[in-house]
């Protein structure tokens, strides 16, 4: 075997145990390998260097190309020049800090020599070489393949979701894509119980046989004590997908149960509360969501900006036309995100503001409120319709790939999972209900 091939099965090796933790099914050896192991090799040197050694420029916080470059007794003309020639396919002049580079030279051992070219890594998928050849810079994106693998795994909550991922070996923030396929149906933020269960299956992104992300889950489930949630990922386009459940009715409704991610409701909707400021009962018509300051605040659904501005005891405050019918409102604000402005046009789940202490508060945390034919509603307590379930002519076809995707979860029928399932699946009620 040439040294090449036993550096090859060492890296492939290497990938299948760090992936083996987490249910993967990437690779299959054969058991003759291991019975008639060939003679044994030295150590291989590192062939994967790390992302320094093969980028060791940096571009500094509140930093230029144009700065750092000069720093290094690059000429302007140079950099003009590199500049220049990678404008038809990067701008270079919004380059964002961080961004890793490195340096060829026309004498490789002698960095006092003339530049000849800049190589930028952008991310693991893309860079972008600048080069002069024959006393002309051209420039070259370079988009590396990847290959999607799929990968399993399955948790049990002890002391919290994000520990019952750590326990599972999971990249913790797959919990908060699990959170978003079943947005529509729970609130992490309040509804996670101890022993409650979860099992997906994702995809996981490779360059050159090496981890470097996470696509979609295709399929989850998550159970507890009331119900249990099923999720299937189905593309109706190469733009365009959603979540199902087996019956094929979509897990998507006309709004979010929260606009935050992970919150604490530390005061609920009510028609008589003591109001801890002014020292009476005065309904409290919403739902106080205590959070840090500066928490991201989501639109619950699509709609336009009616109001974004500062309103008395409401402080800096949001209000969001989604249609005729419904209407909400976010409060107590410490900012607005970039581009919200009355009359601007959001879609769900989109950012639009951060949680604060602004106005009448007696602490961080973010009042919403919601309308319905211009009256007060509690959302806690309200089901809202469904989206466009999948085509009858699609049906017969998603049902197939539901079981393909069913079978490919880890077993729940084992001892590490705890109690054996009696409930069925959700039933989403139909669009329109």
């Amino acid at each position: 075997m040439s040294t090449k091939n036993v550096y090859l099965m060492t890296a492939i090796v290497v990938c299948g145990l760090c992936l083996g933790w987490g249910g993967s099914f990437l690779f299959q050896f054969n058991d003759e390998v291991i019975k008639n192991p060939v003679a044994a090799a030295p150590p291989p040197p590192n062939i994967l260097p790390s992302l320094e050694e093969l980028y060791p420029y940096e571009i500094p916080p509140k930093s230029t190309l144009g700065s750092v470059l000069g720093e290094m007794d690059i000429s302007s003309q140079v950099i003009h020049q590199i500049v220049q020639a990678a404008k038809p396919v990067s701008d270079l002049g919004r380059i964002k800090p961080g961004t890793r580079f490195q340096l060829y030279y026309k004498n490789p051992k002698d960095e006092s020599s003339e530049v000849t070219g800049i190589k930028f890594h952008f991310s693991p998928t893309e860079m972008l070489e600048v080069h002069k050849v024959n006393d002309q810079w051209t420039a070259q994106k370079i988009t590396e393949k990847v290959e999607i693998k799929v990968v399993t795994f399955a948790g049990v909550v002890k002391s919290s979701l994000w520990g019952s991922a750590a326990e599972a070996k999971m990249d913790p923030n797959l919990i908060a894509d699990l959170a978003e396929v079943f947005a529509w149906q729970m609130d992490f933020s309040r509804e996670v119980q101890a022993d409650d269960r979860w099992r997906l299956s994702v995809e996981q992104k490779f360059v050159k046989g090496q981890p470097v992300g996470w696509g979609s889950i295709l399929a989850a489930e998550y159970e507890n004590e009331n119900q249990k949630l099923v999720g299937i990922l189905y593309r109706t386009s190469d733009t365009e997908s959603g979540y199902y459940s087996p019956d094929g009715q979509s897990l998507r409704r006309m709004f979010l149960k929260s606009p935050i991610r992970y919150g604490r409701i530390s005061s609920r909707f009510s028609t008589k509360r003591f109001h801890p400021i002014l020292q009476y009962n005065r309904p409290h018509l919403g739902v106080d969501f205590a959070a840090p300051v500066g928490t991201p605040v989501r639109a619950v659904g699509d709609g336009v900006i009616a109001e974004a501005g500062v309103r008395g005891g409401a402080g800096k405050m949001i209000r969001i036309r989604h249609n005729s019918e419904y209407a909400t409102a976010y409060k107590h604000l410490s900012g607005f995100a970039k581009g919200i402005h009355s009359g601007s046009r959001v879609q769900q789940g989109q950012i639009i503001g951060y949680s604060g202490n602004t106005g009448l508060s007696t602490g961080p945390h973010l009042h919403f409120e919601f309308f319905q034919g211009g009256r007060y509603i509690d959302p806690l307590g309200k089901k809202f319709p469904s989206a466009e379930p999948i085509p009858q002519d699609r049906l017969a076809q998603f049902k197939t790939e539901v079981t393909t995707m069913m079978a490919s979860l880890p077993d729940w029928n084992s001892e590490k999972f705890g109690r054996s399932s009696s409930l069925p699946p959700q039933q989403t009620q139909p669009s329109g209900m």
